[in-house]
């Protein structure tokens, strides 16, 4: 049984956090609140999403049985949701309150903006790809940074070519991409971010990948980097005024000599 009313627009906001990686997933429902860790089709990024209870204005969640619940958790209920479709019906309310209600046994996730009223029919979550294991990942550098500033950058990166680097040189945070006739390179020393890890390293990141997890982190205030060299980055961000976390995992570009 899960029963739970929040903001529209705080709802929108993590499901668009969601889906700048995937379309679908298992969505895990706790006596704690709300999470999610998936994988796109290609297996190039993942994206672990958390939500406290505490961000809902009511939360009601009984497990109506105990099997399949995972063993860190005493009651734990998966579904597999369209977050696409999700999103869009999202994206019709405004900032009123949503009513949630998942019904189990029929497969459907009742949801209530006002006057408007939609039924969403849930995925069978055994369709859906296992969750992945998040990978035992040690960052030598972490950059904090304001996320307009890393947005901006990415804007103007997309129209020079396909793949940037995320380096550090000393006490100086870099984002470069070169084009087969542009270059763009931003700059940052440390006294300009809100953190920065000294040290020397880069590697290399599809851009229409980062380009995506960036429109899904606008709602941010600053957005933690962590990097190593020829390594997956780490991109870790709040959403709901601090009440749920986001983080991206998003494999390198190994550079050919």
């Amino acid at each position: 049984m899960f029963t739970a009313k929040i903001d529209a627009g705080v709802l929108r906001e993590c499901i668009e956090a969601i889906t700048a990686v995937v379309d679908e997933g298992k969505l895990r429902i706790t006596e704690e609140g709300l999470k999610l860790r998936a994988v796109d089709p290609a297996n190039v990024a993942m994206v672990t999403f958390e939500l406290q209870r505490d961000a809902f204005g009511d939360f009601l969640f009984k497990s109506e049985s105990g099997a399949g619940a995972p063993p860190e958790s005493k009651a734990a209920t998966d579904v597999g949701i369209d977050f696409v479709k999700l999103r869009g019906i999202l994206e019709i309310g405004g900032r009123e309150e949503v009513d949630l209600k998942l019904d189990e046994q029929a497969q459907k996730l009742f949801t209530k903006m006002g006057s408007l009223s939609y039924t969403i029919s849930l995925l069978d979550p055994s369709s859906l790809r296992k969750e992945p294991k998040v990978p035992d990942l040690e960052f030598p550098i972490q950059v904090i940074i304001e996320t307009e500033e890393f947005r901006r950058t990415i804007r103007a990166a997309e129209k020079i070519g396909d793949h940037i680097v995320l380096g550090v040189d000393g006490e100086e945070f870099y984002m470069e991409v070169e084009g087969e006739v542009d270059k763009l390179r931003l700059g940052l020393r440390k006294e300009q971010l809100i953190h920065l890890t000294p040290g020397t390293l880069h590697s290399l990141y599809s851009l229409d990948y980062i380009s995506a997890m960036s429109k899904g982190m606008s709602h941010a205030t600053n957005i933690t980097l962590n990097l190593g060299k020829d390594y997956p980055l780490q991109i870790e961000f709040e959403v709901a005024e601090g009440k749920g976390k986001v983080s991206y995992l998003l494999a390198p570009r190994i550079e050919s000599e």
